[in-house]
């Protein structure tokens, strides 16, 4: 008799736990963008000095966005125009801060460094790749966004630049304020 009445307690604490896996319902996190739209200004220091720029972007799914860049001076030693896609995901410990990570194309104007000593035109045109990763941080109350990233160029075309114009001076680390519209 007590053989019997711990089996059939075995038997139902098993039947119970299995119906209890079977009841379960896990609901997948939601994931959204931040914003959908930020425009703003970018400030950086590189190897050729300090730059600014002005930077827009526009979130085409909840962690892929597509970015505008270009800097304000065209007088400067480097001026760098891109676009390029960001992917942006969500942390599962925070929902404000963001890290990223870009590729994409852009313009890349060098000035000749020394026209005097260097035969050639007086600034070469390439089309470059440009590779940025970095963290954001959207902020609860405001619509501003901050970021701090790091910015390259790579992949230089065009066989008319010379050696000397070394287009990895462009690269740069940079701090950003957005404003966004959500």
């Amino acid at each position: 008799m007590i053989k019997k009445l711990l089996i059939s307690c075995i038997s139902l604490c098993f039947v119970g736990a299995a119906q209890a896996q079977d009841s379960l319902q896990v609901q997948p996190q939601q994931v959204s963008a931040p914003y959908k739209l930020a425009v703003g200004l970018r400030y950086a220091v590189g190897p050729t000095g300090l730059t600014l720029g002005v930077t827009a972007k526009y979130f085409i799914r909840e962690q892929s966005a597509l970015e505008a860049y270009s800097d304000v001076n065209p007088e400067s030693r480097q001026f760098l125009s891109s676009l390029s896609y960001i992917w942006q995901p969500k942390l599962a410990t925070s929902n404000r801060l963001r890290p990223y990570a870009g590729i994409g194309v852009g313009l890349l104007r060098t000035n000749n460094p020394a026209p005097t000593y260097f035969d050639g035109p007086a600034s070469y045109i390439n089309p470059v790749g440009v590779a940025s990763f970095g963290a954001e941080y959207s902020f609860k109350k405001l619509p501003l966004a901050l970021s701090l990233d790091y910015r390259s160029t790579f992949l230089r075309y065009g066989r008319t630049t010379p050696n000397y114009v070394n287009h990895y001076r462009s690269s740069n680390l940079g701090i950003g304020l957005k404003y966004t519209f959500r």
